[in-house]
């Protein structure tokens, strides 16, 4: 069995300095089957009237979206604030033919209910743009439902599938076997990224720690056992955000992603 249990993909931060275009292109001669675009990315794009061109890059580079990333701090945001970001948001990802969009919670402390509320709506909304949801699990502590379980449920009251992100699961500590007693239908998509721990304590890594597969002390392969038990077959998109891929030229850092990432999965199945 090969890795493509796992399709990949490639989240646009992993190669910070290229644009859309040429993002799409450092992508597709890495070897990846997808492309996780950002806010500023489409945005720039735009900006620049290049999004016509985009889109005929994406069709020639036999590519597909991922999610928007991301409309964050939904539950921090003042109401009238949000559902105005989100309008713009919805509306971008409308226009460049991205289908959903992953939203994260913020700093905000609702009640269960009220953050069902709010997730419903904002589906709602994003329902008159042909935009679906996804709800992103943060493992930092001061966001809103920290935990995996909490996060699950909160996504589940809304009827969201959840982000996985490899990064987040260990910095909330999660078992893998609470990650394996999932559903598969309860993951829509699994961030992939490994993370600089050499002196730290796991709970004090940062986001500009992440790094390649490979290059960090994270149990990603624990992880990604625990992921294949639930049976889910989607996309892992390589998310990584330490400040040394911006020195690399855009596709240099595609192929190595793909590489590590290929190299992770390849081993991972194989001890299934």
């Amino acid at each position: 069995m090969s890795h493509e249990r796992f399709p990949l993909g490639l989240n646009g931060a992993t190669i910070v300095r290229a644009n859309l275009e040429s993002g799409l292109i450092a992508a597709r001669d890495a070897g990846f089957s997808f492309y996780e675009p950002r806010i500023p990315a489409l945005s720039n794009c735009e900006d620049l009237g290049c999004r016509e061109r985009s889109l005929i890059t994406l069709q020639q580079t036999d590519l597909s979206w991922l999610p928007l990333n991301a409309l964050e701090g939904v539950f921090e945001l003042a109401p009238d604030r949000l559902f105005a970001w989100a309008e713009n948001i919805f509306s971008l990802a409308e226009r460049f033919n991205v289908r959903q969009v992953i939203v994260v919670p913020g700093k905000g402390r609702p009640s269960l209910a009220d953050a069902r509320e709010l997730l419903v709506e904002l589906s709602k909304r994003g329902r008159e743009h042909g935009v679906s949801l996804l709800y992103e699990f943060i493992g930092f502590s001061a966001h809103a439902f920290p935990s995996l379980e909490e996060a699950h449920t909160v996504a589940a009251a809304a009827g969201l599938p959840l982000v996985l992100d490899t990064f987040h699961l260990a910095v909330s500590h999660t078992d893998p076997e609470r990650i394996a007693a999932l559903s598969a239908d309860a993951i829509g998509l699994v961030h992939l990224s490994d993370a600089l721990t050499e002196g730290k304590t796991v709970g004090g890594i940062a986001d500009s720690d992440r790094v390649l597969p490979g290059e960090g002390g994270l149990p990603l392969a624990d992880y990604l056992k625990a992921i294949l038990d639930t049976r889910y077959a989607g996309p892992l998109s390589v998310e990584v955000f330490h400040p040394k891929y911006e020195l690399g030229e855009p596709a240099i850092v595609a192929q190595e992603a793909f590489r590590k990432a290929s190299q992770l999965l390849s081993t991972v199945i194989k001890e299934v």
